[in-house]
Formats: C-alpha cells, structure tokens, sequence
C-alpha cells in the first residue's frame, strides 16, 4: 500500500471513529470573573506573570481543568508603565473544555 494510500486510510478511518463518538466538543464556562495582577520590568513580562497567577488563582479556586487561560473567556489585560516597572490586570472567566 502507497504511502497515499495509507494516509487516506487513515483519515477515513479517524473520520469514522469521530462520527461514532460524537466528537461534538464545547466550553463550559463560569459567570464570574478571576482576576489577577504583577508586575515586571518588560510589558511581555508583567502580561505573562499576570496570566499564569490567573491560572494558579482559578485553579485554586474551582480546579486546574478550569485553569487554562487560552479557553477563557470574555478575556482582558491593561498594562500600565508605573514609573518604574510595568503593572498588568487581566481578568476573564475560567472555562472546562468538555467533550460530549
């Protein structure tokens, strides 16, 4: 069997088993906001410091499936120059990946 061959077997094959499963996948999502907060010498830096205590705070508070800041939603982030170092909030609204 050609290497051609063998992909579209496999993709046929993967296209089968999502559509017996399902495959329908969504977000479920909280209706309160997590909000968090740092600081940092670079602006990059204050964002990312600020994202991962979102995590850590939405993890302590429902669970670390809730965690994951890509999937939040209703997402936001102000940084600011205090005059010596940048300061970011970001809030959003954790949200659990679910397959169904």
């Amino acid at each position: 069997m050609s290497i051609t061959h063998r992909t579209l077997a496999c993709a046929a094959t993967l296209f089968a088993l999502v559509a017996m499963t399902g495959g329908a996948q969504a977000y479920q999502c909280k209706t309160t906001y997590v909000q968090a907060e740092a600081l940092g010498n670079l602006k990059f830096q204050a964002a990312k410091s600020a994202k991962a205590f979102w995590s850590q705070a939405a993890k302590n508070k429902y669970d670390l499936s809730w965690s994951v800041w890509n999937i939040a939603a209703s997402k936001s982030q102000n940084c600011n120059w205090t005059g010596t170092k940048f300061y970011c909030i970001v809030k959003a609204k954790p949200c659990l990946y679910v397959v169904q």
